[in-house]
């Protein structure tokens, strides 16, 4: 059994989906999932298995930045999982991408994490995620309501330093949209031949002075929604 994840090896999915709030995880889990089992809650990262459409699904939290979520990663991995998608918030980038708006990452940077410069020196790891589950997942929410965009955001390691200067300038190196953990998630599939993916709901836009960002029962209110399309993609990718 893992260090920090206290989950039976068939307690767990093959397939999963992790975001890093253990309240989300609950709300997903007792939103969407048929028969929905706890099956971790040690050191808060609460985690779920049920059914979604007859397929067997678990949502997994992995808390806040790359270190947390690398070791949650690993960990389902030694448990059995194929494919992860990691689903959470993020601050847009770019005009175009608006507040509520989903941004499907095709790839993801990181200010070279001293998490994943550990598993590779100097070595720059590939940072894209699994071309088959990006397809399947934009076919789904080309059928949803969602304003949706496909492109590369960045993974940061310090919330509070995400300044004006700092976002135009990753909005002119062609950056989408920026969160905490989905460059380390990209990495550890390509190193242990995982199938991995993330969406991202935008609550805030980091070009625009005076926008504030979604409240806590704002984004929960469209999160379930959000999710919906990403099950559905999971119950069509074959692992």
């Amino acid at each position: 059994m893992p260090i920090h994840l206290k989950i039976g090896k068939n307690d767990l999915a093959k397939k999963v989906v992790t975001v890093g709030d253990p309240n989300r995880a609950s709300l997903l889990a007792n939103s969407l999932l048929d028969y929905p089992k706890l099956i971790n809650e040690n050191r808060g990262l609460l985690s779920y298995t049920g059914t979604y459409k007859g397929e067997r699904i678990s949502i997994v939290t992995h808390g806040i930045g790359m270190p947390s979520a690398l070791i949650v990663f690993e960990e389902l991995v030694s448990l059995g999982a194929k494919a992860i998608i990691r689903f959470g918030t993020s601050g847009s980038l770019k005009e175009q991408v608006k507040i509520g708006d989903i941004v499907i990452a095709e790839s993801a940077g990181h200010f070279n994490s001293s998490a994943i410069r550990q598993y590779f020196d100097d070595i720059i790891p590939p940072n894209g995620f699994s071309f088959d589950l990006i397809n399947i997942l934009v076919d789904n929410f080309k059928r949803s309501d969602f304003n949706f965009h496909v492109g590369p955001i960045i993974s940061s390691d310090a919330f509070y330093s995400e300044s004006k200067d700092l976002a135009l300038k990753l909005s002119r190196l062609g950056f989408f949209a920026i969160e905490m953990e989905c460059a380390s998630l990209a990495m550890i599939g390509w190193l242990r031949g995982l199938k991995t993916g993330c969406v991202l709901y935008v609550t805030n836009h980091l070009l625009r002075n005076g926008e504030e960002m979604l409240d806590s029962a704002q984004i929960n209110k469209k999160m379930v929604s959000v999710a919906t399309n990403i099950f559905d993609a999971l119950t069509n990718f074959a692992v």
